[in-house]
């Protein structure tokens, strides 16, 4: 039986988001990096699974890795849209959705994982081309997110999202490593 530690360990491999205290141009550098790695990375990771291994879980009642896959292809189009809102109106409220019964639609348990990874590949490198012309004052712009009632600025964000690819990247890893089902 696995003990709460050891759950936790699975659940966040690298470690849990931690914000970031104030703008620093080292990391959004960084972060853009993370952003611009993360699709040839995942690609990588998952390239040539079987349908069964796409069914591991990085611990016991987890999604499993083709709904990891599809969630980084949802998530990150949310990310896509919330940078451009945050960048284009003053305070915009975003639309906050429930990722786990996205992750139950028949799409994001489909075995072919393309066409997520070319949704990631494509926003991706229209974010880091448009993050990396960003100045701080850009960096500072914010949206209300009205599940968490609070504004969060893009530097917040990119930070998030950097985060998050390596997250469910590092959590496929060990999901191949522990092949929970």
């Amino acid at each position: 039986m696995q003990t709460q530690i050891d759950i936790e360990k699975l659940k966040y491999p690298v470690g849990k988001f931690s914000a970031p205290g104030s703008f620093s141009p080292d990391v959004v550098k960084a972060s853009i990096r993370e952003l611009e790695a993360l699709p040839a990375h995942l690609e990588s990771i998952v390239k040539g699974l079987s349908p069964d291994e796409l069914l591991f879980c990085y611990r016991p009642g987890s999604w499993n890795i083709k709904q990891i896959v599809h969630h980084l292809a949802d998530s990150h189009l949310n990310f896509h849209i919330r940078l451009r809102l945050a960048l284009t109106e003053e305070t915009p409220t975003v639309k906050p959705y429930d990722e786990n019964l996205w992750a139950k639609l028949v799409d994001a348990n489909n075995d072919d994982t393309s066409s997520s990874l070319q949704i990631l590949n494509g926003v991706h490198r229209r974010a880091v081309e448009l993050l990396k012309t960003l100045n701080e004052k850009d960096f500072a712009k914010e949206y209300y997110h009205p599940e968490n009632k609070k504004n969060f600025n893009i530097f917040w964000l990119l930070s998030l999202y950097a985060w998050h690819g390596k997250h469910h990247a590092a959590q496929i890893k060990v999901a191949l490593e522990h092949k929970f089902t």
